[in-house]
């Protein structure tokens, strides 16, 4: 069986963790950077609660495992994600990225051929090292980014597998490019309102923030039009439709700054404004919410 590692336990991690560990029947490699979560996660496991329950062991450490990885999911935030990268690629055979944003992705298909994206949809909050609620079911997007060979797709087809045998509702696509702008349309909603708003998910859904969620998607999508991109979804309807999903949910944006922490805003509204700038287009609501979320 594939011998699986994830860096960043948080609640992305937690619950891919989760998945391959059911799929793999093997026990899951989690790297972490805290020695004291590793220790609390080789004794303790994981433990999921909300929409989906269980349990699953972990082999938690600092480093890679000495006999490296088959797979290894990056699940860290988007600005820690290159310098995880560089440390796994040498250990791994494929690089999954599980991040929120651009440019971890990128970054993983310049230190391996075999890189894959990973889409995740679900509402999951991480409640302490061990333990992570879902709150909202959805699913996971498998693919390689846009010009790679066969042997990636290969390699999709394969963690895909695993994945749905661990109980996940999982899509294989050929080019993961549509489905990550499809997924910033939605962060690019989400994430910003729901920090600056200090709410929930559901907040989305209030009908006095129509005007502003429409602009943001309306930016992403001639942002991805003008780079040769469509969107496989309406990215609207989308958005709407996991803010609902996920109603229960606090956006990863929100708990960071609950928790003082920085945010991935670079990543998300400031890539799509910096890329629709370089284009010659103009995305004043994702520019907007950029200067308010770096001003908080």
């Amino acid at each position: 069986m594939a011998r699986i590692c994830i860096v960043g336990m948080g609640a992305v991690g937690s619950l891919l963790g989760f998945f391959s560990s059911r799929g793999s029947g093997e026990l899951v490699h989690a790297i972490v950077r805290r020695s004291e979560h590793a220790e609390k996660l080789n004794v303790e496991g994981v433990k999921l609660e909300g929409l989906i329950k269980g349990g699953y062991r972990v082999k938690a450490g600092l480093e890679p495992p000495r006999e490296g990885c088959d797979y290894t999911i990056i699940a860290t935030k988007a600005y820690d994600a290159p310098k995880a990268l560089e440390a796994v690629a040498p250990h791994s055979k494929v690089l999954a990225v599980a991040c929120n944003g651009f440019g971890p992705l990128e970054a993983a298909a310049s230190l391996s051929k075999q890189a894959l994206g990973v889409i995740v949809d679900y509402g999951v909050t991480r409640l302490s090292d061990t333990r992570v609620e879902v709150r909202g079911l959805g699913s996971l997007t498998i693919g390689p980014p846009r010009g790679s060979t066969g042997e990636a797709m290969g390699h999709a087809e394969t963690l895909a597998r695993i994945l749905e045998l661990g109980g996940a509702n999982v899509r294989v696509v050929d080019d993961i490019e549509p489905w990550r702008w499809l997924k910033a349309a939605v962060n690019a909603v989400i994430n910003p309102i729901t920090a600056l708003a200090r709410k929930p998910n559901s907040i989305i859904l209030d009908e006095k923030l129509k005007p502003l969620v429409e602009g943001l998607t309306r930016e992403a999508a001639l942002t991805a039009s003008k780079l040769g991109v469509a969107m496989p979804l309406d990215p609207l309807s989308y958005v709407y439709e996991v803010a609902s999903r996920t109603r229960d949910n606090k956006s990863s944006m929100l708990a960071d700054v609950e928790a003082g922490r920085r945010t991935e805003i670079e990543e998300i509204n400031g890539y799509i404004v910096r890329v629709a700038e370089s284009l010659g287009l103009e995305a004043p609501y994702n520019k907007t919410l950029y200067s308010l979320v770096k001003t908080l």
